[in-house]
């Protein structure tokens, strides 16, 4: 009798016990999100000019950025005031000319652009740069017209940012 009972518990806990179903199938996805980012060296210049004896300036200027496929990417310069030795000077008075002094990857693709200053504005320092890479400028800013100003120190800052779009 003892035996048909064990046989008897042994089969009600088979009968009441879950089934567990065997495994069919499984999937492991690893996602890996690379933000875009950007950094310029120097964030400002500072420009300083002597009239009599000195009108350019040279400096360089480097920028490494790493974007999303196809976006635009900008070098800005803003030249918010230029100071003379009678007070304020027209920041149109500044130009500048670049050249490409190194450039990797996606910064192969650019140019160092030339211009003038204009006041309140913002100035494209890069054309034509869309991948992603490293570009550094060699600018030669330039007082222009100096036989026209008064003769001592002028200066002024420019403000370096870049801006992908």
């Amino acid at each position: 009798m003892r035996k048909y009972a064990a046989a008897l518990a042994v089969l009600l806990m088979l009968v009441m016990s879950p089934r567990v179903p065997g495994q069919r199938g499984a999937s492991t996805a690893l996602v890996v999100r690379v933000m875009p980012e950007a950094r310029i060296e120097p964030g400002q210049i500072a420009l300083e000019f002597r009239v009599a004896d000195r009108v350019v300036q040279t400096a360089n200027v480097a920028a490494w950025v790493r974007a999303l496929p196809n976006q635009q990417i900008r070098i800005l310069a803003r030249l918010a005031k230029l100071q003379g030795p009678n007070g304020p000077a027209p920041v149109t008075a500044v130009t500048w000319t670049g050249a490409v002094a190194r450039s990797t990857a996606g910064g192969n693709q650019a140019n160092c652009a030339s211009g003038a200053f204009a006041a309140g504005q913002t100035q494209d320092l890069a054309l034509g740069w869309r991948q992603s890479g490293a570009l550094t400028c060699t600018f030669a800013f330039t007082l222009v017209e100096p036989g026209k100003l008064s003769p001592g120190l002028y200066s002024g800052t420019v403000d370096l940012s870049l801006s992908v779009q």
